[in-house]
């Protein structure tokens, strides 16, 4: 548990360095939501407030697809992942750290901000709790995914459109049930199925991808 500790504070103060890249995210999502709103101001307010949700749950997956490739990328460029990977002691601890880093960097400050922007855009208060339940599950969840893939690809370069190719098909159900439980509840209907649907999503890859992801860097690594 320490050394996973360690690694994201160490990923942490990495991203502390370096500046404005800490607010990308979140930039990213403003952008989207503005742009949005602009372009589709003509349409019904109510319209628009059913769609926010799906356009905040697109920003998180843009924003994660677009960092999967830097998850182990420099340390690979610089040999401490081949050393941290043949370390017999603390491998598991250094993928889940990277992992977890990744999500407290890329999609936390998302998952945190975006109930605030959805109900300024008119969102209401339980559809925005039903909103922040599923961006917490289904953000982590596409982290570990990330991982395996992100462990896949860190030795290629110029990756970045076989990264989008094989995480697009596996983000799409995430994102489905994610909208849905928002949309359900605007409805007025059930949303504990796909809350439970992301949750098992999530523990599948909890309990698989760190497994996954040592196989497919120590297969990049040779």
């Amino acid at each position: 548990m320490n050394g996973i500790i360690n690694i994201i504070n160490r990923e942490l103060r990495l991203v502390r360095r370096s500046g404005y890249e800490a607010f990308m995210p979140l930039i990213y999502l403003v952008i989207i939501l503005i742009s949005f709103n602009i372009a589709v101001g003509y349409i019904s307010t109510n319209i628009i407030k059913t769609i926010i949700p799906l356009m905040i749950w697109l920003s998180c997956l843009l924003v994660c697809v677009m960092n999967i490739e830097s998850m182990f990328k420099e340390d690979f460029d610089d040999g401490s992942l081949e050393m941290s990977i043949t370390s017999e002691s603390n491998q598991l601890d250094f993928i889940l750290g990277k992992i977890l880093a990744h999500w407290i960097i890329t999609s936390l400050p998302i998952v945190i901000f975006s109930p605030g922007l959805a109900i300024l855009l008119g969102v209401s208060h339980g559809a925005t709790s039903v909103l922040l339940t599923s961006l917490f599950i289904g953000t982590l969840a596409m982290s570990f995914i990330g991982g395996v893939i992100g462990g896949l690809t860190v030795s290629l370069k110029r990756s970045k459109i076989l990264v989008s190719i094989i995480s697009l098909p596996l983000y799409i159900p995430i994102l489905i049930f994610g909208t849905s439980a928002v949309n359900n509840y605007n409805a007025n209907l059930g949303y504990d199925t796909e809350l439970i649907l992301l949750t098992l999503i999530l523990l599948i890859f909890l309990i698989i991808s760190p497994y996954l992801c040592l196989k497919s860097l120590k297969i990049s690594l040779d």
